[in-house]
């Protein structure tokens, strides 16, 4: 079965998450409703960006079956990010092909990001990490895909464009990640970490607190 379980349970009440790894052709996925199918029109060259939209979208279904039992309308924002319509749950979807994830939440924000480790994350890191975080992470790809899905992840949970990764978004840089934060002008958020490292992959979730 393509479905990828977690080592642990989430430590978060009314927060579950879904992985699978892709092996079947978007015929399989298209069980979902209608309404909440990939938007991305059906040609080629965006052939393996919709079959990885319908994958999460698919996760995110079964996850709402599963732990909220109504059908809920999934739409888009003016930025063209997903989202539940009137509800009081929140959700997350994240994919790197072959892998996508979704996750949902209970009344807080939620941010998801699966990154593969096939990427050359140290060449990036200056890009999205403080002095403090570079000096602490010390090169390394365990702490640095860490990092990164976790800065991927608040900045999804907290639903503002536009976030600079190095000097908004931060964490309590104590391994693995447990807090993070978002420091604005006049407020700062606080957010719950949780991530998991798998053969092929790091997956992280935040909380908004």
């Amino acid at each position: 079965m393509p479905q990828i379980f977690p080592h642990r349970e989430l430590s978060f009440p009314g927060t579950s998450w879904m992985m699978w790894e892709i092996s079947e052709n978007e015929a399989f996925f298209d069980q979902i409703p209608e309404s909440w199918k990939s938007t991305l029109p059906p040609n080629h060259a965006l052939e393996l960006k919709r079959l990885e939209s319908m994958a999460a979208r698919f996760c995110l279904w079964k996850l709402v079956q599963t732990h909220i039992g109504h059908e809920i309308e999934l739409v888009k924002s003016s930025t063209n990010r997903p989202f539940f319509h009137e509800s009081d749950w929140h959700m997350s979807i994240s994919h790197s092909f072959p892998y996508v994830a979704a996750a949902i939440s209970h009344k807080k924000n939620i941010g998801l990001d699966l990154e593969k480790k096939a990427r050359n994350i140290q060449k990036i890191a200056p890009r999205f990490l403080s002095a403090t975080e570079l000096a602490w992470a010390e090169m390394d790809e365990q702490k640095l895909l860490a990092a990164w899905t976790v800065k991927e992840a608040i900045y999804k949970a907290q639903h503002q464009p536009g976030l600079d990764f190095r000097k908004e978004i931060s964490f309590e840089c104590q391994f693995p990640l447990q807090k993070g934060f978002v420091q604005l002008a006049q407020e700062k958020f606080d957010f719950d970490l949780w991530q998991e490292e798998f053969p092929q992959f790091w997956i992280s979730l935040a909380i908004r607190n």
